[in-house]
């Protein structure tokens, strides 16, 4: 992997936090929401404006708590790429890496 491209990974990694505070499982649909919403996001994400399919842990409720991760399968530009998504503590605040 170029610096380049790591450079893009690194600034690339977006942060989103849900509403709700005391969950330790989170509705697979909220994080679908927020993973779109930052892969779509052309300021504070990635920008893909073409995201015609997202489904996340393979369609079950994701675990929410600090260190837990789950895949996202997403279609950008007809193109399926794998997103890793992290909690970043235990109130539902995760990081999404950038699609590969």
């Amino acid at each position: 992997m170029g610096a380049a491209a790591i450079a893009v990974l690194v600034a690339g990694i977006g942060v989103w936090q849900f509403a709700f505070r005391d969950a330790t499982v989170i509705r697979v649909e909220q994080a679908e929401d927020g993973v779109r919403q930052i892969l779509s996001d052309p300021i504070n994400g990635y920008g893909a404006n073409n995201i015609s399919a997202l489904r996340c842990n393979g369609g079950k409720d994701p675990s929410a708590a600090k260190g837990d991760s789950f895949t996202c399968a997403v279609e950008i530009d007809g193109a399926i790429r794998q997103v890793y998504v992290e909690f970043q503590d235990d109130k539902g605040t995760f990081a999404v890496d950038g699609p590969r």
